[in-house]
């Protein structure tokens, strides 16, 4: 891995270079081309009658023109994005700068200069083509250097865990084969007086006749409301009031109350 990761470093590092070599190239040739235009330029002004103090001033506006395209194009390759308007800019600064450069030789007053118009069209065409070719190879090192990136990224991530097996699905419980009785071991000594003392605790419910008045009290409230006296309501009932009582409890206090009547009652 470690390997790897030197390797797309150094052909990262390749990649910048080569970006920035057609950078200056790209330069040399319009600055080339600026400073030759210039003198065309400002001698065809000059014979149309352009003041000198500002007849040298079209050739760099035109120039600037191209160097925005130039510089722009550039820092949007760096990040993937195209504009249309900068290649028309580029275009249009190029077309504008043959045709200064040209027009010296093209509108003489004899005719047509053929050659010197070939002469003056070598710079502005090669720039034009120049910066072209150059834009597409900066999109393309783009494009490399980010996908580069993205390896890179993709090898320094943590692998990813794989996914827990997936759990059978639940089967009804007819389908589950019943459990087989447990033979239960005999008891000796503690274990055994233990286990009978729990078993005597939970059938045999506890004396309930503290809790006679409590469930004469309850009954009555259900019988107001139209509802039975149930377990479960007594049971609701009698822990609602703030006691504690067990199911076998309320069983027990239920059947009491429905044999005995109210003392009330009796005592009428």
């Amino acid at each position: 891995m470690g390997n790897d990761h030197a390797a797309v470093t150094a052909e990262l590092e390749g990649l910048q270079r080569t970006s920035r070599n057609v950078h200056r190239a790209v330069w040399g040739v319009a600055i080339g081309v600026m400073i030759y235009g210039a003198g065309n330029v400002t001698g065809l002004l000059l014979d149309h009658g352009v003041h000198p103090a500002i007849a040298w001033m079209l050739s760099p506006m035109v120039d600037l023109g191209l160097v925005v395209a130039l510089v722009g194009g550039k820092a949007l390759d760096r990040y993937q994005v195209r504009a249309g308007w900068l290649a028309m800019l580029r275009w249009t600064a190029g077309l504008m700068t043959w045709s200064l450069n040209v027009a010296g030789p093209a509108l003489r007053p004899d005719g047509v200069d053929g050659v010197g118009v070939l002469i003056h069209s070598c710079g502005p065409v090669l720039l034009l083509i120049v910066a072209e070719a150059a834009a597409s190879v900066q999109r393309g090192i783009a494009d490399a250097m980010a996908q580069l990136h993205r390896e890179m990224e993709a090898a320094a991530a943590p692998p990813i865990a794989p996914a827990p097996p997936r759990l059978p699905d639940l089967v009804p419980a007819s389908a589950v084969p019943a459990a087989k009785p447990r033979t239960a071991k005999p008891r000796t000594g503690k274990r055994a007086s233990a286990g009978r003392a729990r078993r005597t605790s939970t059938t045999t419910p506890a004396d309930v006749d503290d809790l006679m008045p409590l469930g004469w009290q309850i009954a009555a409230d259900l019988e107001t409301q139209g509802l039975t006296l149930t377990r479960d309501r007594l049971l609701a009932a009698v822990r609602a009031s703030g006691q504690s009582i067990s199911s076998d409890r309320a069983s027990a206090l239920l059947a009491r109350l429905k044999a005995e009547a109210p003392a009330e009652v009796i005592q009428q």
